[in-house]
């Protein structure tokens, strides 16, 4: 697809935090009452940076989560000394510039200390199976595990929405499992007992970007899936209907979850290679990222990709070159191709553009 989104910001800890917070003693009921409801930290109606004098319910979510990390401040939605104080000691124990402003690094930290310390659990004994819309202690637990298998790029925020749906299709696909993106038994089972590995770096293994790209056989095609648009990482995410042209109606896209045939490339080369490619871009733009070099279709070789458009860097498709097949001796392709289909393993096509991914 060539048509994208751009990438939005996910919420921070809202109020459903904030209610769970009354249980683990962050303010009094006098505070509660005098202070204004509480505001998430990345909601836009939240200055960009907080700062002394400001006095909000953005100032109210703000003095919660520094409680849960060990602050002892009145809640009263004041941005005074105490909270600034509160604002540099946190700054200061996580490596962050000491201002007291709390701007996108802070807010972001901040948040996540929070959802940490408002509670871990045992996913396999004190949580159900887990899916989106779920939220909670729960949820914050599922997010802090994944994010230790390179699943997602997730804020730890207890609420289980279309990133860490991505995050939780991404580890299943790599473990082995149902890819349905709900957390059961044995989605449990391997958080718990598969060992984490670093994503892959130094020279481009093909034979992993392959493997990578094979893990994702039979996953929808949808329009835009797998393009971070609602801040998810790579992998199977729901994608839009903004510029679809599909025969399929009503557009399917962003109720399905699933890769474009850029979205697979990308998702192949991240898992196989810890390469992200244009950071999510369309077909045009991942043949301008650095790590690509043009090549001509008599040098291609297995983990080579091949744009289709008219011309090299104006395109509109790519597949990924799998090599020959030993049972056939047929030239293959890991392909995305279009809504009503899935991602397949078929005879390769020719005459477009071939690039080489290089670290």
């Amino acid at each position: 697809m060539s048509t994208l989104l751009p990438a939005r910001r996910r919420l921070s800890l809202g109020l459903a935090l904030a209610a769970a917070l009354t249980a683990v003693g962050a303010f009094t009921a006098t505070a509660a009452t005098a202070a204004p409801t509480p505001i998430p930290l990345t909601s836009p109606a939240c200055p960009a940076n907080l700062q002394q004098g400001e006095a909000d319910g953005c100032v109210t979510q703000l003095q919660l989560e520094l409680n849960l990390t060990g602050a002892a401040l009145t809640v009263d939605g004041q941005f005074g000394p105490a909270t600034g104080t509160a604002v540099r000691n946190f700054q200061s124990s996580h490596s962050l510039a000491v201002d007291g402003i709390v701007g996108p690094a802070t807010k972001s930290a901040i948040d996540t200390a929070a959802a940490a310390a408002s509670g871990t659990v045992d996913l396999r004994t004190q949580c159900g199976d887990l899916r989106t819309g779920a939220t909670g202690p729960c949820v914050s637990t599922l997010q802090t595990l994944l994010n230790r298998f390179n699943a997602g790029h997730l804020t730890v925020d207890g609420q289980f929405g279309p990133a860490t749906d991505t995050a939780v299709r991404d580890f299943q696909a790599s473990h082995a499992l149902t890819i349905n993106g709900i957390v059961g038994t044995a989605t449990k089972t391997a958080l718990y007992t598969a060992t984490p590995a670093p994503l892959p770096s130094g020279p481009v293994d093909p034979t992993r970007v392959l493997n990578a790209a094979k893990s994702y056989l039979g996953v929808p095609y949808v329009w835009g899936g797998g393009h971070s648009m609602r801040g998810e990482g790579p992998g199977p995410s729901l994608g839009t209907c903004d510029g679809y042209t599909g025969s399929i109606q009503p557009c399917p896209a962003d109720t399905t979850a699933g890769v474009d045939c850029s979205g697979l490339v990308r998702a192949a080369f991240w898992f196989g290679a810890g390469i992200d490619l244009a950071n999510g871009g369309d077909t045009s733009q991942q043949t301008l990222d650095r790590h690509l070099t043009p090549i001509t279709e008599s040098q291609r070789r297995p983990g080579d990709v091949e744009y289709f458009g008219t011309d090299a860097h104006t395109t509109h498709h790519v597949v990924l070159y799998a090599g020959t097949d030993p049972g056939t001796g047929a030239d293959m392709m890991y392909e995305a191709k279009e809504t009503g289909s899935d991602v397949h393993y078929v005879d390769l096509h020719t005459g477009g553009y071939w690039y080489h991914v290089s670290a």
